[in-house]
């Protein structure tokens, strides 16, 4: 037997759907049984139409994103896309592949409804929880709100002074505002302002502060490498970063014993960042102790909100805030545990690139001044804040989506400053092009004024 007839016999008989698609247009050249019997539709319906819009992938943006990732070059894995059926019902494809030597696009297409149905499930009951203990939260502050406010009503009627219960009701705000900002962290909702930042020199100086949060029978050690490259981070989140990862390690000795601080380059072949490696040179900045270690059942609720994994802990949101942090920054987070042997933390974040990267020369039109590239999905606000940006005499690159963002970056020449909501793998993408790329991020609504003196105090005159 041939290999051509090999090959066309395992085509058609594999259970999987397997597809080829020109590399030019997107188009299907063949697909085998097992995706024809996926999309109930016969190979008529199919071969020769765009895979990547209606009548079957079922979101043209999603479609034209992950097509033109692998026009380029790229290969994805286990990429989610809503393929529509010739009954009308939709399903969620899981794809895979990239391009061949012959130039065509081949897939692997797996139909991953009900593993996405399940994971819908286990997501509402997290967010079920989260409702709860953020319920319980609220509700203990209410009562304390409440009590002191009757006691000062009462006092102001008789004329006395209520200085304890006024210092109760500001001290029940401020938490209620940490925990917001926490849970901002959680979703990746913070407002972020990121610049190159010296891990060694953050540590540095947050050292003495820790070792006197942390008290005598403590100690903090840094073990600094020489060489740990500058990251793209917000500063005050990193310190927040290393605040909590340390009090937190703090909490588990409650006999005494060392915290220690650490910074290195991390390998491109980092087995603990697994594919996320492939996308970016990182940093790591790493905090370890020699505490008690996490059990099973500990170890499964680590980053759980307002959990605890100390017996007699505070119950609050700190290492799922530091795992939104670190992500909304693209970054990683990887631990480490067994009972007995302590616990370390390593936060894995995107190096700034010491040698810049040549970069597509901007421009004919470009009047000199500090380029911005602005993501922003809704039209109406997108346009206002160009032109907003454009009367300052700031040259703007507007763009509704991560991948018209990336392309604009590559073919009119690299910006100084991004602005967007949370788009952790633009940031990522864009660190090759501009390594001392500034981001500006705010929450919304947000005012005008409030944008301009950002973007003023990231791009200096």
């Amino acid at each position: 037997m041939h290999s051509s007839d090999i090959f066309a016999s395992t085509f058609e008989n594999l259970r999987v759907g397997v597809l080829r698609l020109e590399n030019a247009t997107g188009r299907v050249i063949e697909a085998n049984p097992a995706f024809l019997r996926m999309c109930g539709r016969p190979r008529s319906e199919v071969v020769g139409r765009t895979f990547w819009a209606p009548p079957l992938i079922d979101d043209a943006e999603a479609g034209a994103e992950v097509f033109a990732l692998l026009r380029a070059g790229g290969r994805v894995e286990e990429a989610e896309l809503p393929l529509r059926t010739a009954d009308g019902s939709r399903l969620l494809l899981e794809v895979s592949g990239g391009q061949m030597a012959d130039g065509a696009i081949q897939l692997e297409a797996r139909d991953a409804t009900k593993r996405a149905s399940a994971r819908i499930a286990e997501r509402m009951d997290a967010q079920r929880l989260l409702a709860a203990r953020v319920a319980g939260e609220f509700t203990e502050m209410h009562r304390a709100l409440r009590a002191a406010g009757e006691t000062l009503t009462n006092c102001a009627r008789r004329g006395q002074a209520a200085l304890p219960e006024a210092d109760e009701i500001r001290k029940a705000a401020d938490r209620a505002g940490g925990i917001v900002q926490d849970l901002q962290a959680y979703g990746g909702q913070l407002a972020l302002e990121t610049e190159p930042v010296q891990l060694n020199e953050l540590v540095e100086e947050m050292q003495p502060a820790l070792q006197q949060l942390l008290g005598r029978d403590i100690q903090v050690l840094a073990d600094l490498s020489p060489d740990a490259g500058e990251v793209i981070a917000d500063p005050a989140q990193v310190r927040q970063i290393l605040l909590k990862l340390a009090v937190n390690s703090g909490e588990a000795m409650r006999h005494g014993g060392k915290v220690r601080i650490a910074t290195r380059n991390a390998p491109a072949d980092d087995p603990a960042l697994g594919r996320a490696a492939v996308s970016g040179v990182y940093a790591i900045l790493e905090v370890g102790d020699d505490g008690p270690g996490l059990d099973d059942k500990s170890w499964e609720r680590l980053y759980e909100p307002f959990s605890t994994t100390k017996p007699h802990g505070k119950r609050g949101m700190g290492l799922a805030a530091v795992h939104g942090i670190v992500r909304q920054m693209g970054g990683h987070v990887w631990a480490h545990s067994e009972p007995g042997q302590g616990t370390c933390f390593r936060v894995y974040l995107p190096r700034a690139q010491r040698e810049p990267v040549a970069a597509p020369a901007a421009r004919a039109d470009s009047r000199g001044s500090a380029t911005i590239l602005l993501m922003e999905r809704n039209d109406g606000l997108r346009t206002v804040m160009t032109n907003i940006l454009k009367k300052r005499a700031y040259r703007v690159l507007a763009a509704r989506t991560a991948t018209d963002a990336l392309e604009m970056a590559r073919t009119d020449g690299p910006p100084d400053l991004l602005i967007t909501e949370s788009e952790p793998d633009l940031v990522s993408g864009l660190a090759a092009l501009q390594p001392r790329l500034r981001t500006l991020s705010l929450g919304k609504p947000f005012e005008l004024e409030v944008l301009l003196g950002k973007v003023r105090e990231l791009l200096p005159a």
